[in-house]
């Protein structure tokens, strides 16, 4: 199956999100030069800068006339409850499809780590010791051959050090760059065998076992489990066992939804050329340690393209938002599912907001500090759709934040 356009090549966008008509000059006359266009496609929330609050962190896609141009993440950070100051721009390589904010050098400050689509790299921006906020210059981890789609990271081989997995299309495995003796630095990657082309993961301790394990979303319309996989003192990895998803799963997650202390896997499907909302969202429910049952579908808006997990109305049970792009020359939605309070785990028909210009990543976080989690989208910007305090789980109208 061909990657959705979406990933390696951001659609162009018109208007104040998206492109700018570039003047040049001419003497005293002007004319109109190359497109320029960014797009805002994922999301994270992290606090960047260690004031208690949650900061925004929006990874832009950029081009220039016909090509791709470096891309940035753009941060925006809390001062107060709901207050945030001006953008700061910090910049990674071409065609970012993903990212990740987390501590990965155990300073205890949220570092960056990003799947570079185009320059067939990820880049890593620790976090900036001096200047709370701000990252280092990059650390740039080198993939030639492959499109890195998204980045996981947790500590792989047991040593204590966090490391890097890749979801990186062009072969069928992921990429693992464990972490070297000096803090921040990587070894050459070693690679884990798949069920196909790699498209998401997830890392999480998916058996309980006290080891992470690795979940990755694959074209070939599976999920691929990799557990019980050694690094040390001679490298070895379990065969992945596949499990069915929904039609072209381009986002994964690992969450308890029923409650029982066993995590399931949940994965977003950009869908099929008909009729691709039905199985937007697929519920893996495990069954075993390690082990999952086949896939409950949810029909979402069209194309869904990312997901996140949180209790949304404060009832004790995990909810969904699921981000979808949506058709072309429509706005797409984001689809929050409440959990069904007397069926633990089951999921209730959603409620489809409206995008802006096709919603392409989702967190989930309390932005305002009064105690509800509000939704944090990649929709063209920065888009934040605040949960209503008088009825939980609901979320008003978009609160625009240009990166």
């Amino acid at each position: 199956m061909p990657i959705p356009t979406w990933i390696t090549r951001p659609r162009l966008l018109f208007g104040s999100l998206g492109i700018l008509a570039l003047l040049g000059c001419t003497g005293s006359s002007y004319h109109e030069g190359p497109a320029y266009g960014e797009l805002v496609n994922a999301i994270a929330v992290a606090d960047i800068d260690g004031n208690g609050l949650p900061d925004i962190l929006g990874l832009v896609s950029t081009w220039y006339g016909d090509g791709a141009a470096q891309g940035y993440v753009s941060s925006r950070l809390q001062t107060s409850s709901g207050t945030y100051v001006l953008p700061t721009r910090f910049g990674v390589g071409t065609g970012p499809a993903n990212l990740v904010a987390a501590d990965v050098n155990g300073d205890g400050r949220p570092d960056l780590v990003v799947a570079d689509a185009d320059s067939q790299t990820v880049t890593v921006r620790l976090a900036d010791p001096a200047h709370p906020g701000y990252f280092l210059p990059a650390v740039v981890l080198a993939t030639p051959g492959r499109t890195p789609l998204d980045v996981a990271v947790g500590d792989l081989d047991g040593d204590g050090k966090v490391d890097i997995a890749v979801a990186a299309s062009g072969a069928n495995n992921v990429l693992i760059f464990l972490q070297g003796t000096t803090p921040g630095t990587f070894q050459a990657p070693v690679t884990l065998p798949t069920g196909g082309d790699p498209l998401a993961l997830t890392v999480a301790d998916l058996d309980g076992d006290g080891h992470l394990d690795i979940a990755v979303a694959t074209a070939a319309d599976t999920v691929s489990v990799l557990r019980q996989f050694v690094f040390s003192p001679t490298f070895a990895a379990q065969s992945a066992v596949d499990y069915p998803t929904g039609v072209h799963p381009v986002a994964i997650k690992a969450a308890d939804l029923h409650g029982t202390g066993k995590l399931d896997l949940l994965t977003a499907n950009w869908g099929a050329a008909t009729n691709p909302s039905t199985q937007g969202l697929s519920v893996l429910s495990q069954t075993a340690p390690g082990v999952f049952a086949a896939p409950v579908h949810y029909a979402t808006d069209y194309r869904a393209t990312a997901l996140a997990v949180g209790d949304l109305n404060g009832d004790g049970h995990l909810d969904v938002a699921v981000a979808c792009e949506g058709l072309s020359g429509a706005s797409g939605a984001v689809s929050v599912f409440l959990q069904d309070a007397t069926t633990v785990g089951s999921l209730l028909a959603p409620t489809n907001y409206p995008g802006d210009w096709g919603p392409m990543g989702v967190a989930i976080a309390d932005m305002d500090g009064d105690g509800h989690p509000d939704l944090v989208l990649a929709d063209g910007g920065i888009v934040v759709r605040f949960n209503t305090a008088t009825a939980p789980g609901t979320f008003g109208p978009r609160t625009y934040f240009y990166n």
